[in-house]
């Protein structure tokens, strides 16, 4: 394979026998080719392309005067927004409402991404040499730039322009915690600091938990203005919590079934199975995928010599309160030392062999491009 650029806005690339000759491409999108392993899946793998542009480098005084207004957002406070009031929002669409959603949503990116980028500056210096985490640095620094050179919001064509820019910074901090996760996990290794877990650990909380508020934030801007059926917002209100299961039992299944090559268990849905609730899709989605995931390795591991795998049994519970969904394999179960570490970035359970290590990540930290990108 070999590449070659063209210019700030070309490509000239060699696959096989594939011929890719100066691709003019966009801002927005040759941004998101750059950033999103999910934009160069329209063509290959990551691995087989680099893009080279030629940007203008920042001067010392631009660079102060950013890290000056970086500064002052980190010293804001965030708005801590509850479910309720973001479905309340909802109800008004009017022109000016719709405006006044957009200045606050610019408000609170900016002030968001600020707090970001002040926790990562403040990671030790051998933490801030890593390429991954720099990307990281980099995409929130770009992302803040951006959002903080918006045009003042004046008129519904400024809504649709703010909107779209707002889009595009969403798609292009996807792979966020993808890198942040390799990141830490190469600089584990040059760190002999009893204190690195603890202080990856509040980091990483932070930051997950930021991000998680902010595209829940931008996805109710955006929802305000299209209408989905059985939605409000970002709510969906008539969630089926069995088919939440299911969905995210066949991908757990096939990046199951890709790593190991053995017959499956069964998953079986029992309790409330027609339960629905009024929740955020995504959220759900995302914390299932992973338990089930989990339970999808722990049987096939430990039942390697049955053919017929014990099932994992999915439990639905849900009253006027509260609902529950319980999941149960016939894994090995967690010793105490694992039982113990399991609530640490760093640490992991999964032992790779070095001729699998490729097809063990794919599945243990989900770094494959293929199935990176799924549930938003």
């Amino acid at each position: 394979v070999s590449t070659q650029s063209t210019g700030s806005s070309g490509i000239n690339a060699e696959y096989g026998q594939h011929y890719f000759k100066q691709i003019n491409l966009s801002t927005r999108l040759l941004r998101m080719l750059q950033n999103s392993r999910r934009g160069l899946g329209l063509f290959w793998n990551t691995r087989f392309l680099t893009i080279e542009t030629k940007k203008k480098p920042i001067t010392v005084s631009q660079y102060s005067s950013l890290q000056k207004k970086i500064n002052e957002f980190a010293s804001k406070p965030k708005n801590q927004p509850t479910l309720h009031s973001i479905m309340m929002e909802s109800n008004n669409k009017s022109k000016n409402r719709l405006i006044q959603s957009c200045q606050y949503m610019r408000h609170e990116f900016l002030v968001r991404v600020a707090h970001v980028i002040t926790h990562l500056q403040n990671l030790p210096y051998i933490i801030l040499t890593n390429e991954d985490i720099k990307r990281v640095l980099d995409l929130y620094m770009y992302a803040f730039t951006d959002m903080l050179h918006q045009p003042v919001i004046r008129s519904m064509k400024d809504v649709d322009n703010f909107n779209e820019n707002l889009s595009g910074l969403l798609e292009d901090l996807t792979d966020i915690i993808l890198l942040l996760s390799k990141g830490i996990h190469d600089s584990q290794l040059h760190v002999n600091d009893p204190e690195f877990p603890a202080i990856i650990g509040k980091t990483m909380d932070y930051i997950v938990i930021n991000r998680l508020c902010n595209r829940i934030l931008a996805r109710h801007h955006l929802s305000m203005h299209i209408q989905r059926e059985g939605y409000i917002s970002v709510v969906n209100t008539d969630l089926s919590l069995k088919k939440v299961i299911q969905r995210n039992a066949t991908f757990s299944a096939n990046v199951c079934q890709n790593v190991y090559m053995e017959t499956l268990p069964e998953v079986i849905i029992d309790g409330h199975a027609d339960a629905r609730v009024a929740f955020i899709p995504n959220i759900i989605d995302y914390v299932i995928r992973e338990v089930l995931k989990n339970a999808f390795r722990a049987t096939v591991e430990n039942n390697l010599h049955q053919v017929e795998k014990p099932p994992i049994i999915c439990t639905i519970s849900n009253s006027a309160d509260y609902w529950k969904i319980r999941v149960s394999d016939r894994g090995s179960g967690m010793s105490d030392n694992t039982l113990g570490n399991m609530e640490k970035y760093c640490f992991t359970s999964f032992k790779q062999k070095q001729e699998e290590q490729e097809y063990s990540q794919a599945f243990g930290e989900i770094f494959n491009p293929a199935v990176a990108n799924r549930g938003g």
